[in-house]
């Protein structure tokens, strides 16, 4: 047995080489880690609390589940206005049956067991703040479903930040594929800024950012409802789509998407159903 590092007051001693490792495992990705950190409202004491902007992860080391104590875990977490995970840790000696492992995954808790010299994570912890359901996917044609197959996967992992932004990349491309196809039939012009209607060559369009994107289907002479509602699209998730690519920790920016990101995604499945 390793000599501990840290000083614990709510585990078994057994435990504590246990939880440094885990400590230690979360140190080496960059959180803050903080032993039996007390704050007002949370229904018990854990054993670490991890923090790294903007995610707040709370975890318990233990021999056995205490499925009272994980529920409150769970509705607490539900609670927060912010990045919020519930996570249960234990040593490797411990074996928990596929139904306690199957019922922390269905809740949204992670599990990590602490082998000799390694951490293993069996599930992730979600993000249990935040309350997203997507369109179900047996409802989009396969042009969508491969479109938007990457933004689905991470949403699923609990990487729902790199979702949006996979999903802002696809209706971006998309929208640039569509412009450059009805420009080049000419049943797309463009008013100037004179009022003068014209033309963008496909070089042209590659060149421009979400923004001018949807300032460019704003000015479509004779839109019909495609156009429009991909310019609308545009416009709604713009700001967000800088805010998590350019501004990714400003609690502002964090606070906004999350409001924001569940109606973002079926606006983006809507414009991308109109184009293909």
């Amino acid at each position: 047995m390793t000599m501990p590092r840290r000083t614990y007051n709510t585990i078994a001693v057994e435990l504590v080489e246990y939880a440094d490792r885990v400590a230690d495992h979360f140190e080496s990705t960059g959180y803050r880690v903080r032993v039996e950190h007390v704050e007002l409202g949370r229904p018990f004491t854990p054993t670490l609390v991890c923090d790294r902007k903007p995610t707040t992860v709370l975890i318990d080391v233990v021999t056995r589940l205490d499925h009272g104590r994980v529920e409150a875990w769970v509705r607490y977490a539900r609670s927060c206005g912010k990045d919020t995970r519930v996570a249960i840790c234990v040593p490797h000696t411990v074996a928990l049956s596929n139904s306690e492992v199957g019922k922390l995954s269905a809740s949204g808790v992670g599990l990590y067991t602490v082998m000799a010299d390694s951490v293993v994570e069996q599930c992730l912890p979600a993000d249990l703040a935040l309350n997203v359901a997507l369109p179900e996917p047996r409802s989009l044609s396969k042009e969508v479903k491969t479109k938007l197959g990457s933004a689905y996967e991470k949403f699923n992992r609990q990487q729902w930040r790199e979702g949006f932004e996979d999903a802002c990349l696809a209706l971006e491309v998309e929208a640039r594929r569509y412009l450059a196809k009805w420009s080049r039939t000419g049943r797309i012009r463009i008013l100037g800024k004179k009022g003068v209607p014209g033309t963008l060559t496909t070089q042209e369009i590659n060149k421009l950012t979400m923004g001018q994107l949807a300032v460019t289907f704003d000015r479509i002479q004779a839109q019909n409802h495609t156009d429009s509602l991909v310019a609308k699209a545009l416009r709604r998730i713009n700001k967000d789509r800088v805010g998590v690519v350019h501004h990714k920790g400003r609690a502002v920016v964090e606070k906004r998407l999350r409001t924001n990101v569940g109606q973002h995604m079926w606006v983006i499945v809507a414009a991308l159903k109109e184009m293909v």
